[in-house]
Order: structure tokens, then C-alpha cells, then sequence
């Protein structure tokens, strides 16, 4: 299992998005096995998804996070332990033998801007072709053509 953590100085970073470091510690069962402190190279929403899915990140504890990132997280599978704070390897032991923390109901709510995101689907689905408009136009009747 691989575990990350938002990283901020040796403790847990308090705004997922404005974070750019992570510590990913690696661990068999209750056992941690490795770590290393991983940088994010891009700022967007997109690229943190993209770290999370390329490091197979499983567990991902936290500070505060958006809607649009929670929701991106859970499609992709990773179990998200937000509203945490203090030290980020105390936050790593306690979830290994299950000790409860941080608030899953901890969210910022806002609207998340993402350049790599024109469409802004992750964000407002209302804007997107396939959530939006597309069931509205399925809704409409043909009309016939005229000769």
C-alpha cells in the first residue's frame, strides 16, 4: 500500500491545493516499509490526479481540499483522510493501526480554476457536453428534413 501525505515542512500541509510536496511512505499491512518526499510539478488540479494515479497512491491524508479534488480522488480509488494536522508520520503510524483522525466532512467549498481543464467539467458539470447539454439535446426531437 502506498500512502501519501500533503507535505509542508514536516507536517501535514493545511490546503491540499496549494500543495507541491509529498511524503509517500510505502507499508505491508501495519508495517511501513519505505518513504521518500515526492514534488509536484504542476499546480493544477489535473496534475495532482495525475501524481496520485501514476505513484498508485492508495491513501492520501490531508489538510483541507475542494470538492472537485475529493471527488477526482474517489473516482480514481484513493481513500482520502482530510482534516488533518500536526506531524505527517505521526499522521502515517496512526493511520496504519487505525487510530482515527483529521474531519471527512472538512471541505473547501469554492470554485477550483484548473488551466488544463477548459471545459471546467471537473468543476461544473452543468458546463460539460457529456453531463449538460448533451441530455438536453437528447430531450429534443428531430425534426424532419425538408426537400
Amino acid at each position: 500500500m502506498n500512502i501519501g501525505v500533503a507535505y509542508d515542512n514536516g507536517q501535514i500541509a493545511k490546503n491540499l491545493g496549494d500543495c507541491r510536496t509529498f511524503l509517500i511512505v510505502s507499508a505491508d499491512g501495519q508495517t511501513p516499509t519505505g518513504k521518500r518526499l515526492l514534488s509536484a510539478e504542476g499546480a493544477s488540479t489535473t496534475e495532482l490526479i495525475k501524481l496520485m494515479g501514476m505513484e498508485k497512491i492508495n491513501v492520501l491524508i490531508c489538510g483541507s481540499l475542494g470538492l472537485a479534488m475529493r471527488n477526482a480522488l474517489e473516482m480514481i480509488g484513493v481513500l482520502l483522510v482530510p482534516g488533518c494536522e500536526g506531524a505527517a508520520e505521526e499522521a502515517v503510524a496512526k493511520f496504519l493501526v487505525g487510530e482515527r483522525q483529521g474531519d471527512p466532512t472538512l471541505l473547501e467549498i469554492g470554485r477550483e480554476e484548473d488551466p488544463d481543464d477548459p471545459m471546467a467539467c471537473m468543476h461544473d458539470c452543468a458546463k460539460c457536453a457529456g453531463c449538460g447539454p448533451i441530455e438536453i439535446l437528447r430531450q429534443i426531437p428531430a425534426e424532419p428534413e425538408h426537400n
